[in-house]
């Protein structure tokens, strides 16, 4: 136990990393710190999880080092140990949603640089509840959807008023390194105050299963929850096309009652815009939309397969209006965050899974939470319907003939995970923008094995990498192709790394 001199020093060094963090980052990352060891050569802290570790190593190191030196009166050694008390790994990520940052960049109180402002989370707590008609207080045409027993019906309006997806809420949104940026941002857009926010349109690319459509339902119910007035949509970009086509073939009223239903929103929730690919004039309609949405200063969240311009070709209007967004990739998910969806899933359908099975469950050569959800599905209707429990056994016979189980044995994570021990360089670094010649080569070696074994797409390899186009990734993959056959160097890096993935 330290002395009580060591623990108010301690309490001194919180006051100064408060002063330089918001309250909901420091409520996330520092109220739950545990001093070890306060010396007069470093100071010892121990954080709840690795997680919270390198959250704090990544963007706060320099504000506890800074608050250190002032109240030690000179810097020590910073030393994060794992073993410090947390809820559990599920809602310490969850909890991470309302504090992660939101944009690189940004200073702190009295200028000094600090980590990237955060989403404004708390302030969408308050639940008030609708009319007991389902509508808005200025009468929008809404669909009910319900967050969960006894949750108040959220008014999201949808088109052909179809209902959301129940569960697709924020509470129910698996936080990893692989969409936590992006989970922030799409919150801090639906709900932060007008002076928090730093953008007002957010495009978020990801490739199938990656979790697009969730984030964007559960951002149309968070701005939704206030019974404040704002007019709130989801849209999915098939529908949007149909509901547009359809109003032109019934005329010129209903093709004014359809610009007048959706060009009056408040909060819009995007999905799928690939989907309008080649139809030149919805796309013209949804600038004009764009117009009337920017005119009132609405607050635009954007969900596609690709980024513009790539192999989503969209009208260069279009495009130039979608130019300025804040771009963000979601890319699937590494095991940890797998393994923490899948326990959350079971547990949502009243079935608590064993460790075993959760690890063979994550091991899936998949990164495609619908893949990993299907297969949940087959172990629990499985047991229930010969009327045996799950274990690892019944689990690996319900996905026999499964054609996961065929897949090449290296999943995409494992691959990644290879290629950075490897080259010894961080996931982090492979998705970056940088170019230097060896982290240059180390990035194209995962797009070759990714591309080798994996049934990845080139575009979900690019979402994958970082959001990087199909053309840079089959430009990597010729790369490597062609070196392989007349360069030892890479022969002998190629075979190194796949015995790492072979063991």
């Amino acid at each position: 136990m330290l002395p009580a001199k060591a623990v108010s020093l301690w309490h001194a060094v919180l006051e100064k990393v408060e002063q330089k963090t918001t309250p909901q980052q420091f409520a996330t990352w520092f109220r739950n710190l545990e001093v070890a060891e306060l010396g007069d050569r470093r100071v010892v802290l121990r954080v709840p999880s690795k997680f919270h570790r390198d959250w704090i190593v990544t963007y706060y190191r320099e504000v506890v080092e800074e608050a250190v030196a002032a109240v030690l009166g000179g810097a020590r050694e910073l030393h994060l140990e794992i073993g410090g008390k947390s809820p559990d790994a599920l809602s310490a990520r969850q909890a991470a949603l309302a504090a992660a940052p939101t944009k690189p960049g940004g200073t702190a109180n009295g200028g000094a640089t600090a980590p990237p402002s955060a989403a404004e989370a708390g302030r969408s707590e308050r639940r008030p509840p609708l009319r007991s008609d389902g509508t808005r207080p200025n009468g929008a045409v809404t669909a009910t959807a319900r967050v969960g027993a006894g949750a108040a019906a959220v008014g999201v309006r949808t088109c052909g008023d179809l209902p959301l997806t129940e569960g697709f809420d924020f509470a129910r949104f698996v936080i990893g390194p692989s969409n936590q940026l992006a989970a922030a941002a799409a919150r801090s857009l639906a709900t932060a105050t007008t002076a928090a926010l730093d953008f007002h349109t957010l495009f978020v690319v990801g490739a199938t299963g990656t979790g697009k459509t969730h984030l964007l339902q559960a951002a149309a119910r968070a701005a939704a929850e206030p019974a404040d007035g704002r007019q709130v949509a989801y849209v999915r970009g098939e529908n949007f096309l149909n509901e547009f086509v359809t109003a032109c073939a019934q005329g010129a009223e209903a093709t004014h009652r359809f610009r007048e239903r959706w060009r009056s929103l408040d909060v819009v929730c995007f999905d799928d815009l690939q989907l309008l690919a080649g139809k030149s004039g919805t796309q013209q309609e949804l600038v004009h939309t764009l117009n009337a949405w920017s005119d009132r200063g609405a607050r635009l969240l954007f969900a596609a397969s690709c980024a513009p311009g790539e192999q989503l070709a969209l009208d260069p209007a279009l495009q130039a209006r979608l130019a300025g967004a804040y771009r963000l990739t979601l890319r699937a998910p590494d095991r940890e965050t797998r393994r923490e969806l899948l326990a959350a899933k079971s547990r949502q359908r009243g079935e608590g899974l064993a460790g075993d099975v959760l690890d063979f469950l994550a091991d899936l050569p998949t990164g495609n939470v619908r893949e990993l959800e299907g297969a949940l599905t087959s172990v629990i209707a499985g047991a229930k319907l010969t009327g045996t429990a799950i274990s690892l056994r019944t689990a690996r016979a319900a996905l026999e003939e499964d054609a996961l189980m065929q897949r090449p044995a290296s999943s995409p994570d494992r691959i990644l995970k290879a290629v950075c021990n490897h080259f010894e360089v961080t996931m982090a670094d492979i998705c970056s923008p940088r170019r230097p010649q060896a982290l240059s080569f180390a990035r194209q070696a995962a797009m070759y094995l990714l591309r080798e074994r994996t049934e990845l797409s080139l575009s979900e390899i690019g979402a994958l990498l970082g959001g990087r186009d199909h053309t840079t990734i089959l430009h990597g993959i010729r790369k490597i192709e062609e070196a392989d056959g007349s360069d030892g160097r890479v022969r002998d890096h190629l075979t190194r790394l796949r015995s790492l993935l072979e063991r």
